[in-house]
C-alpha cells in the first residue's frame, strides 16, 4: 500500500512560498530523507500539506511514526487486505464480514443447520450472489455485494488503519 506525503514548511507556507516536494513512505531515514530537505530554517514548524493514501493522515502528524506504519502495510495492496489481516475486525464499524461461501457456514453453523436457518429467514440475504456475509448484532445473516463491501472499507478506513496499527505495536498520536 502506498503513502505519499508532502511535508512542507509553515513559515513558508504562510509566506505563500510553499515548499516541499512529495515522498512515498517508507524511507530509510526520516531526518535525511525529508525533513533535511523541507525549505526554511531548521527550528520552522513543518506539516504534511498533502499526501495520497488510503487513509486520513493529520497534518500534523509524527513522520517517525507513519514511517514506521508505511513499512508494516508494505506487504498490503489495499485496505481490503490490511482489513483481512486485522485480528480483532469487531473494533472497526464494518465489523467480521467473510466471503459469503461454504467455508462461512461450515464455520459457524456446522452443527446447527437449524440456527442457520433462521439467522437467513431474519436476516437480510439480499442475494445469494452477492460476494460478502456477516452476523449482525441481533446474529441474522446480512449479505452484501463487493461494491457495498469496498464502499464500507472505504468510510472504515481510518478505523482499519487504526486497529492495524494498535495490533502491530506502532503508537499513531
Amino acid at each position: 500500500m502506498k503513502i505519499n506525503v508532502v511535508v512542507s514548511s509553515l513559515e513558508a507556507y504562510r509566506e505563500g512560498r510553499p515548499t516541499g516536494q512529495w515522498t512515498e513512505l517508507p524511507v530509510d531515514d526520516v531526518q535525511k530523507e525529508i525533513l533535511d530537505k523541507v525549505e526554511g530554517s531548521v527550528d520552522d514548524e513543518i506539516f504534511i500539506s498533502d499526501y495520497i493514501a488510503p487513509f486520513k493522515i493529520d497534518k500534523h502528524a509524527f513522520l517517525w511514526e507513519l514511517n514506521e506504519l508505511a513499512k508494516a502495510l508494505q506487504p498490503f495492496d489495499s485496505i481490503e487486505d490490511v482489513y483481512f489481516a486485522l485480528d480483532d475486525k469487531e473494533y472497526t464499524s464494518i465489523g467480521e464480514v467473510r466471503e459469503f461461501d461454504e467455508y462461512f457456514f461450515e464455520t459457524f453453523f456446522a452443527d446447527d443447520s437449524m440456527e442457520a436457518a433462521r439467522a437467513a429467514y431474519f436476516g437480510n440475504i439480499k442475494s445469494w450472489m452477492d460476494n460478502y456475509i456477516y452476523i449482525n448484532d441481533y446474529g441474522n445473516l446480512e449479505s452484501m455485494s463487493e461494491y457495498e463491501f469496498k464502499e464500507e472499507l472505504e468510510k472504515c478506513a481510518d478505523e482499519i488503519i487504526e486497529q492495524f496499527a494498535k495490533e502491530n505495536g506502532i503508537a499513531l498520536d
